[in-house]
């Protein structure tokens, strides 16, 4: 399904978007006042040849989308040639899976970059791949750290992720975005029948 001008236009800014947040919201901002663009990703946007739409579809309550989304916006923010919408995945869970592959249904966050007539450029789905490892490593820290399956246990090791994404934010964030330009610039390059090009975490379809 293709995403509409008129669809694109309901989205929020990232400000609106920001002021609006009822979960996560200081973390959030925590991240994305923490992120450095990386000069060649700054450069690399810059440049383009026309500037890219970007739909983003982010879930408050989600861990990768505190993580990611407030990276990609902080991206947004400082290049002209990114202009960027954000909407609630909750309030629109059938537009964002028209984006996802059948097994990978409310994966959460998506990021869609278009050209100016609305045609997919690239997909960014969760958030970088090369993060996988540390998020894995994180996960270990923790459990280690918090034994238990009681709910307190679960709210404990919650808010200890939360607060490694903060203290790990700029360093995370390189990683994000240098894969992000990655699929844009893949996505660039490849003829207009074969886009979009995709980027981000992965999950194996099942076997049939």
């Amino acid at each position: 399904m293709a995403l509409t001008k008129e669809q694109f236009s309901q989205g929020r800014s990232p400000q609106e978007y920001i002021d609006q947040m009822k979960v996560n919201k200081q973390p959030f901002t925590e991240i994305y006042q923490a992120v450095a663009i990386p000069n060649e990703v700054q450069a690399y946007f810059d440049n383009l040849s026309e500037p890219v739409n970007l739909a983003v579809f982010h879930a408050e309550w989600c861990g990768d989308a505190v993580s990611t989304t407030p990276v990609i916006l902080r991206l947004a923010e400082s290049s002209k040639n990114i202009n960027v919408e954000v909407f609630n995945r909750d309030e629109a869970v059938d537009l964002t899976n028209t984006f996802l592959p059948e097994h990978r249904a409310n994966t959460v966050p998506v990021f869609v970059v278009l050209d100016q007539e609305m045609h997919e450029i690239a997909r960014f789905i969760e958030t970088a791949k090369g993060l996988v490892p540390r998020l894995d490593a994180m996960n270990e820290m923790i459990a280690s750290q918090v034994p238990g399956e009681g709910e307190n246990a679960r709210n404990v090791a919650r808010g200890q992720r939360t607060a490694h994404r903060v203290s790990h934010a700029r360093e995370w964030g390189e990683v994000i975005l240098h894969e992000f330009q990655q699929v844009v610039s893949d996505g660039l390059a490849l003829p207009a029948n074969q886009r979009p090009a995709e980027a981000g975490t992965e999950w194996p379809a099942p076997e049939h």
